[in-house]
């Protein structure tokens, strides 16, 4: 097995969901000249008509000039009626039935969806049979056979889709300014020189539309890029690569203040950064430098205050809930925290504010029994606690960017709880009614991401998304729920968000009681070793992953054996019940 890191960084291959992209992957559709992906099929003369159709399938890899590449294999009037607009399904397990007649041949398909790729280059797992699309027609003509007749829409072959595309992850900021926000895109581009182009038009394009509403885009209209990403010095061969840095010319800049432009800056930086374009990033807007103190270009160290991989609270460390107290872990002690969460009794989940001065707690009695009850307590780490919010259950605490503790009471009310002006706690509901309206049951698990963007919950065993929205009255509603990781079926018990593009989940199942799930749906399978069933509450940080099973509390961190990575125990809390706590 390969090592845990490498599976953490979630360009694993999909284990246990029908293989889904690694390093591989979609595009947003044609706003740069590119060159043709490379390898992709031209029809030949001598080619039957199941020869052709799948060929046809991988050509529709290149969506450029309306998908020229493929319509090479229709004949002409068939180009004209094919309507190529809207996402791509992308199929595997393709068996064609055909019906033949001496110079005209009538197939239907049968095929296996995986997922879907948007023209804006999003991808989205999915599973199912294809439904039948209908029937496709190929006619004999000078040149061989060609496609006369084919449904509207884009099939995109699983294998060259694969091929073809990689991911790629644009950003954005967040309302507050303090983070930018993971935006994953699929994208061909087979010239390296191209792919900072590509990149940057994506961003002044805009994020994904369900998140339009959630982040702010500081490179939006009337903002436009001025010719190609270069190098640092204006070349065209090079860009990113070496020490030859990258040059950024924007126009029609209508922001002024430095904190906006910051974040500007740190948009184009972190999206080439993690594209492996390097810098220096030289950014220049309407002919002059985007801040003068950076005119010779910007590092990443510039804008390291939004860093997406920050872990803000790692100063706090690692705390747990032992014996229904929360503890510390001191080298090879776990003390009781002092004030009031190292002495109250019965406390069942727990998380840390993200700066790690504070606490969120839940308090359960008689729990499982007819009169359990519950409640809510936040407080200083250290001091006095108060409590917020009760009920019948509540959900694991999630701290917001804003310092509100988000919990769900009694499986389906969804509550914000904030210190109101008095400094007392105000319980204000969120609007989850697109989620129960989706997905109807018990929410057993919700965790805001270290962004505060989106939620990722529990319902039915199942991985749901949500994105995080402040509507125009200023209150929060969780908007376009969809599910994710469909090989982890119905077996997920907890999950915490490792970073803002992957989540943890611990299982049921006992062959893969620990998994990671993506922002596009992928799941793959962690190592197993030296875990006992139940494996219950997970934590995670960049680093590390901590989970609780029958005897306490292990971790994997990224600097476990590459071919056998294993959970080791954290000693000090290693007690039957113990659960770990991390800011978040």
């Amino acid at each position: 097995m390969k090592r845990l890191f490498w599976l953490l960084l979630v360009a694993a291959t999909l284990v246990g969901c029908a293989g889904v992209p690694s390093s591989s992957a979609p595009q947003a559709i044609g706003t740069v000249e590119r060159p043709a992906p490379p390898s992709l099929p031209k029809p030949t003369p001598a080619m039957d008509p199941d020869t052709l159709l799948r060929e046809f399938l991988k050509a529709t890899a290149d969506p450029a000039n309306r998908h020229l590449a493929a319509r090479q294999f229709l004949t002409e009037s068939a180009s004209r009626a094919w309507d190529d607009a809207g996402s791509a399904l992308l199929i595997d397990n393709v068996v064609f039935t055909e019906t033949r007649k001496p110079d005209r041949v009538t197939v239907s398909m049968r095929a296996d969806i995986l997922g879907s790729l948007s023209d804006m280059g999003v991808f989205e797992t999915g599973e199912g049979a294809l439904p039948d699309p209908g029937p496709i027609e190929l006619v004999k003509t000078p040149e061989g056979w060609r496609i006369d007749r084919l449904p509207n829409g884009v099939f995109l072959d699983w294998q060259q889709f694969q091929d073809t595309y990689k991911r790629y992850t644009l950003y954005f900021a967040d309302p507050t300014g303090r983070t930018v926000v993971p935006d994953p895109r699929y994208v061909a581009v087979s010239d390296p020189d191209l792919l900072a182009t590509e990149l940057v038009s994506k961003l002044v394009a805009g994020p994904r539309p369900e998140l339009a509403k959630s982040v702010r885009n500081l490179l939006g209209p009337p903002l436009k890029l001025r010719g190609p990403v270069t190098r640092a010095d204006g070349g065209k061969l090079g860009v990113g690569r070496g020490y030859g840095g990258a040059r950024i010319d924007l126009e029609n800049l209508s922001t002024t203040d430095p904190h906006s432009r910051q974040l500007l800056a740190a948009q184009i930086i972190w999206t080439l950064s993690r594209a492996g374009v390097n810098g220096p990033y030289v950014i220049n807007a309407d002919g002059a430098a985007l801040d003068d103190r950076f005119a010779d270009g910007w590092e990443t160290s510039d804008v390291a205050a939004t860093d997406p991989g920050a872990f803000p609270g790692a100063a706090a460390g690692l705390h747990a809930l032992v014996g229904g107290s929360l503890v510390f872990l001191d080298g090879q002690r776990a003390p009781r925290v002092a004030g009031a969460f190292g002495q109250t009794p019965n406390q069942t989940a727990a998380a840390i504010s993200r700066s790690g001065q504070e606490v969120a707690s839940i308090v359960t009695l008689r729990p499982g029994a007819p009169d359990a009850a519950a409640s809510l307590w936040v407080g200083p780490l250290g001091g006095a606690a108060s409590q917020a919010l009760d009920g019948r259950s509540l959900t694991r605490p999630s701290w917001g960017l804003d310092d509100a503790v988000w919990v769900v009471v009694d499986g389906n009310n969804v509550v914000r709880v904030i210190q109101d002006a008095s400094g007392q706690p105000a319980r204000i509901p969120v609007d989850s009614t697109q989620v129960s309206a989706k997905f109807p049951g018990e929410i057993t698990e919700l965790q805001l991401s270290r962004d505060g963007i989106r939620a990722a919950m529990v319902i039915n065993g199942q991985v749901i998304l949500a994105m995080v929205e402040q509507t125009p009255d200023g209150n929060y509603a969780l908007t376009y729920p969809r599910r994710l990781g469909y090989g982890l079926r119905d077996t997920v018990v907890s999950l915490s968000w490792r970073t803002g593009d992957d989540i943890v989940v611990t299982r049921t199942d006992p062959q893969h009681p620990v998994s990671y799930v993506n922002l596009d749906g992928v799941n793959s399978d962690g190592p197993n070793r030296n875990l006992l069933m139940p494996v219950t509450v997970v934590a995670a940080n960049p680093s590390t992953v901590y989970v609780a099973d029958q005897r306490g509390v292990l971790q994997l961190s990224g600097a476990a054996a590459e071919d056998d990575p294993v959970w080791t125990e954290v000693r000090p809390l290693m007690v039957a019940g113990a659960t770990p706590v991390l800011p978040g």
